[in-house]
């Protein structure tokens, strides 16, 4: 907080649209100052090295840079601001991704509805408070996990046989017109079942993908 007493907020994401929707909500409160709103990684980070942020609300994945790993920029923020709340904006977190994203040290997620917008305040406030913030529906989903039975394999159980071969395959750095030859099949098939298992385990990307598999494996 600073002099005045404000939280300093800054946002980063690369959907303008977005940006505008959580400026125009931010302008309503008196409590809080909006110092930087970034529409790429590298902007970003050399923001937050010359910026004193209280809260960051930080989109998980940035199209624009596929590379980008969610748990990966949140390593790289901690190293530049290890002091700031970081909360995460996705439109698809699904357990593992959270528990990931919390165990390394960020303060909370919310999605990207109209719904999850209205709650940006209070969780802003929440997080700089020191608590851990997630919405009702992500929290209901957290517990469910937690508290069922093997809940840590059943992103995988729902794998194909042959999804879950193409995935550990990948996972080992084998690119995919290796994997086709291995199993004998054609890469397009190959590429087929990488994508579907993606789209089960809600990820979007290999770097995800490795992480989800070594997370839901271990």
């Amino acid at each position: 907080m600073n002099k005045n007493g404000l939280i300093r907020v800054g946002i980063a994401d690369d959907y303008p649209v977005v940006l505008r929707g959580v400026e125009a909500i931010l302008s309503q409160y008196s409590d809080m100052e909006l110092l930087f709103s970034e529409e790429d990684i590298a902007q970003l980070l050399a923001r937050l090295s010359h910026s004193s942020v209280d809260v960051l609300l930080c989109d998980y994945s940035f199209d624009k840079d596929p590379l980008a790993d969610g748990l990966e920029l949140l390593r790289r923020i901690r190293r530049i601001a290890p002091d700031v709340k970081v909360i995460f904006l996705s439109a698809h977190a699904v357990p593992h991704i959270i528990s990931g994203a919390l165990d390394l040290g960020a303060a909370g997620f919310i999605g990207k509805s109209k719904d999850d917008f209205v709650s940006l305040p209070h969780a802003i406030r929440s997080v700089y408070e020191g608590k851990i913030y997630l919405p009702p529906s992500l929290s209901a989903l957290m517990l469910g996990q937690m508290f069922t039975h093997q809940a840590d394999r059943i992103g995988l159980n729902m794998l194909s046989e042959r999804e879950l071969t193409v995935v550990q395959m990948i996972c080992q750095g084998m690119p995919i017109t290796s994997v086709a030859q291995r199993l004998h099949r054609s890469p397009k098939t190959i590429s087929n079942q990488k994508v579907a298992a993606m789209k089960k385990l809600g990820v979007s990307n290999d770097v995800e993908l490795c992480q989800a598999f070594r997370d839901l494996n271990g």
